[in-house]
């Protein structure tokens, strides 16, 4: 059985952050798939988030990518709790709801996993 690579985590992770971001600008402050809450703080941390691990998945250094998906992974992590605990002004700041709070809880635990796996 083929493991994915760090590199190869951290490109199809900038991929999806980077559509969703896109996503995100063309549909204004609304709710993406009818379920996530995003605004355009939300949608920015998308585009850069997903820019990020481009680059992290396409440069020719390797450690750059584990780097990448610990840093984001346990970020990611941070933001799901703060959500869940209903710190104002994170929620406020990137219009999170329930939906968001779960999806950045299993993203932060898969990307850290991934990340410190190597």
């Amino acid at each position: 059985m083929k493991t994915i690579s760090q590199k190869q985590f951290a490109t199809w992770l900038g991929v999806i952050l980077l559509v969703v971001g896109l996503l995100g600008l063309f549909m204004g402050e609304s709710d993406l798939l009818g379920l996530f809450s995003v605004n355009g703080t939300h949608t920015w941390v998308h585009l850069i988030s997903g820019i990020l691990g481009l680059l992290a998945g396409l440069t020719a250094a390797g450690a750059y990518a584990g780097t990448f998906n610990k840093v984001f992974g346990i970020v990611y992590l941070l933001v799901a709790i703060l959500g869940f605990i209903g710190v104002g002004s994170i929620v406020s700041l990137l219009a999170l709801n329930t939906e968001d709070n779960w999806l950045h809880l299993v993203i932060g635990v898969v990307t850290t996993w991934v990340g410190f796996k190597a």
